[in-house]
């Protein structure tokens, strides 16, 4: 593959790389892939937190209490 470097002095400040069309896209799809998982993961994160905060509080019904009705 190969990749070219624009200097900064003719970019105005900002160094600029060139690759191939194709290596592009698929740095686009892992990226989303990558955003997609560290969603999933933050979301986890807070039901987990959310349930360890029930939890403390005593607000969470386990199967004993649900039996134990009588």
């Amino acid at each position: 593959m190969s990749i070219i470097t624009i200097p900064k002095k003719l970019t105005g400040g900002t160094e600029l790389v060139v690759i191939p069309r194709e290596k592009y896209k698929e740095f686009l799809d892992l990226e989303k892939t990558i955003k997609k998982r560290l969603s999933e993961e933050t979301d986890t994160d807070l039901a987990i937190s959310i349930y360890q905060r029930e939890k403390i509080k005593g607000k969470l019904r386990t199967i004993k209490s649900l039996t134990d009705l009588d």
